[in-house]
């Protein structure tokens, strides 16, 4: 398979960045129903001027699994971004080949191609396994 092309590669940035925007409206939602009032009013404040950088430094200590998983996904994006960025976007971090167009489309944060995901998942659900990445 060809290298993703640059049209590609652009047409899947605009879906990350809509993700992101999407990804932050929902994590500043979140926010505003923490079930814990000192939290709330902790970071609530912060949270409604904060760029988005910003607001996810001030995030990362927060045990609320659903807020967990949006700043997971919005690493995600920005890990993509840097791949884009040096080039590296569209190979697999595990075997270095293409990442199918369609697993992109699918899910444009994709490190891994297909069948290297589905190794990695098998790792992580074998017993004693690490958590991570």
């Amino acid at each position: 398979m060809p290298p993703i092309d640059q049209a590609r590669i652009d047409h899947l940035s605009r879906l990350m960045d809509e993700r992101w925007t999407r990804e932050f409206r929902e994590i500043r939602s979140l926010l505003g129903t923490l079930e814990d009032e000192r939290r709330r009013a902790a970071f609530a404040p912060h949270a409604a001027g904060a760029s988005d950088e910003a607001l996810l430094a001030l995030l990362a200590d927060i045990d609320d699994p659903l807020i967990q998983q949006n700043l997971q996904d919005v690493r995600d994006i920005a890990g993509a971004r840097r791949r884009i960025g040096d080039g590296s976007y569209g190979l697999c971090l595990a075997c270095g080949d293409d990442i199918a167009y369609e697993r992109l489309l699918a899910y444009p944060t994709a490190k891994r191609c297909i069948e290297c995901q589905r190794a990695h998942e098998r790792r992580k659900a074998a017993p004693g396994a690490a958590p991570g990445n």
